[in-house]
């Protein structure tokens, strides 16, 4: 895999032009773009010789962005990329239920062990070769929900659903970082024997060497936060062999009145309003899971319906989403308040968000371009979103912003909301274009 020195320049081009505007970047280095060279010819994540291309990868990062850049995020959401691209299928390499080639009772275990050594790998690798000189720090981003029993904190099943939601959640990645293994109800659920696999099914097992490696392989905790759900016990009616039945849980934003758990975004969202409970879910995370290094709240923010009809005025009435932000920006402060060191904050994002499969339908930020009605003028907002859909080589300066770990109105491919995100199949190897977007996440 070689560089290629012009994608290298797009970013040091990027990278300079956010420092002289006193703007840090925050890298991510992986955000669900493999190349796809590397699943034809191995079949990507499901083979364990990703590990060596990916930290290849990252060292070409390091050598080339680590004089500026001092704060990577290796992964952003190792279970939403295991989920549904293995399980679901909704999302390359589009492997899961509904793929007669693939294995959803095996492969996204494999493909999380996989991932879990990538990063403990690339960790290793930066603190070994890169961190006396270049002072930098590395992380990884897992998202979560934070979860409340479905009939009530007085039944049982609910309450142990609640338990196997975080398991294979969050903690199937959690874990590993903190203990070097698997949670034990993913040990006990992920090698239960199957029609498929009477005899039951092999778990990757960590090494002593990969445990090791693991084990406090981050300097922060990227936690991306949007919602609370339910979690009801017994797997989803519709949920397909191997992980999906495995978890035994079923989320939901409802009760069984038909209740909200938080107030929706929009009706039919799957975001409702529960900022308390991310000040719940801070200190879950640091007592169940042990976490004591600083967290930084990498994603959290609400969409809206994309409406065409409304005016520029009627869109610009974002009242729900200041109140979204400002609300988990006061349970930050409270939960800084108890000691949970939370050491920074990403809105979800000041651009449009494509959402992967959702198209415009859904809306994390920014405005459609539409056909003005009689009498219309264009406007100031008009130019500015025809202005962040230019070429690839126009960087718009950006206003000077005393902000640090901030994302700006660039094109998307080019940001990510963490400041920079380089995506591997991007112009660091030469395959341009990303679109990087929230989906359901529910």
């Amino acid at each position: 895999m070689g560089k290629n020195l012009e994608g290298i320049n797009h970013y040091n081009k990027l990278i300079d032009e956010l420092k002289a505007n006193d703007i840090e970047p925050f890298v991510t280095l992986f955000h669900w773009d493999l190349p796809q060279p590397l699943e034809e010819e191995y079949r990507g994540f499901l083979s364990s010789a990703i590990v060596n291309d990916f930290v290849n990868y990252a060292e070409i990062c390091f050598w080339e962005f680590g004089d500026r850049v001092t704060n990577w995020v290796t992964l952003n959401e190792p279970y939403r990329f295991t989920s549904f691209g293995y399980v679901e299928g909704r999302y390359p390499p589009g492997r899961g239920k509904n793929n007669a080639e693939s294995d959803p009772e095996t492969e996204p275990y494999i493909v999380a062990y996989n991932l879990l050594n990538c990063h403990a790998a690339t960790y290793r690798k930066y603190q070994e070769d890169f961190k006396d000189l270049q002072k930098g720090k590395v992380g990884i981003t897992l998202d979560t929900n934070f979860f409340k029993p479905y009939r009530g904190p007085n039944n049982k099943d609910d309450v142990k659903a609640v338990e196997y939601a975080y398991d294979f959640m969050f903690g199937w990645f959690m874990e590993p970082l903190q203990k070097g293994s698997w949670p034990q109800n993913i040990e006990k659920f992920a090698t239960s024997a199957t029609a498929k696999h009477p005899n039951g099914r092999a778990l990757p097992t960590f090494s002593n060497a990969q445990s090791n490696k693991l084990i406090h392989s981050y300097d922060f905790l990227g936690i991306n936060y949007y919602t609370a759900n339910y979690a009801q016990f017994g797997p989803p009616p519709d949920a397909g062999p191997g992980y999906a039945t495995d978890c035994h849980y079923t989320p939901s934003g409802l009760d069984p009145d038909k209740n909200p758990i938080g107030e929706p975004a929009f009706p039919g969202s799957w975001v409702y309003l529960c900022a308390n409970e991310l000040v719940e879910l801070l200190h879950l995370i640091r007592e169940k899971y042990s976490v004591t290094k600083d967290i930084v709240i990498t994603e959290n923010g609400s969409p809206d319906m994309n409406d065409t009809s409304k005016t520029y005025e009627q869109v610009r009435d974002d009242n729900y989403r200041i109140k979204y932000i400002k609300n988990h920006l006061e349970a930050i402060r409270t939960a800084n308040c108890k000691g949970l060191k939370v050491k920074g904050y990403f809105a979800w994002s000041f651009m449009d968000s494509f959402e992967w499969g959702s198209g415009y339908t859904s809306r994390f930020g920014g405005l459609l371009k539409r056909t003005l009605t009689n009498g219309e003028q264009e406007d100031e907002v008009d130019d500015m979103v025809t202005e962040a859909e230019q070429a690839i080589e126009v960087i718009t300066k950006p206003k000077k912003a005393k902000a640090q770990w901030c994302c700006l109105g660039l094109p998307r491919w080019q940001l990510d909301c963490y400041g920079v995100e380089f995506g591997w199949e991007s112009d660091v190897f030469g395959v341009k274009g990303k679109e990087n977007d929230k989906d359901n996440k529910q």
